[in-house]
């Protein structure tokens, strides 16, 4: 069952609420905008793993990069090949995101899970594709003993 609530993910992370911060990133090594630019801000160890990867690979997509950061891990999902150019353009790469969370569930599927609004917002997916995406893997997760909390940010 997909947990909601409102705050920021990271704080929350910090005061032990998830084993597991998942961050929707590009293929471009950036991290300079939204969730990004705070996590490459507060957990720099975030951002080397996401920095060293081969800047532009489009076979970036569908995988993710992971980061021990104290008391909880970041994953920088690579769920969009780059940046949107126009404001509202919809740049989120659905099938992508669609592999990393059927390859989340039986990685950290036992996990507390936090999720950022992903791939609504700059990225400027379809809210409703996305939502019913995360609302079939917060089910799966939820049957193999972990949790999923989407956050919205305040």
């Amino acid at each position: 069952m997909l947990k909601h609530t409102q705050g920021n993910l990271l704080d929350l992370a910090e005061a032990g609420e998830f084993d597991i911060v998942v961050q929707g990133c590009n293929c471009f090594c950036r991290m300079g905008s939204g969730i990004a630019k705070e996590i490459r801000a507060r957990y720099p160890r975030a951002w080397n793993v996401d920095y060293v990867t081969n800047e532009g690979d489009y076979t970036k997509l569908g995988t993710w990069t992971d980061a021990d950061c104290g008391k909880f891990w970041i994953i920088n999902a690579y769920t969009q090949y780059d940046t949107a150019k126009q404001p509202g353009e919809d740049v989120f790469e659905y099938l992508a995101f669609e592999l990393i969370l059927q390859k989340l569930i039986h990685v950290h599927g036992t996990k507390r899970i936090g999720l950022p609004y992903i791939g609504m917002g700059l990225a400027g997916g379809n809210k409703v594709a996305i939502m019913s995406m995360i609302t079939a893997f917060s089910l799966a997760v939820t049957a193999k003993g972990g949790s999923v909390t989407l956050v919205e940010f305040k």
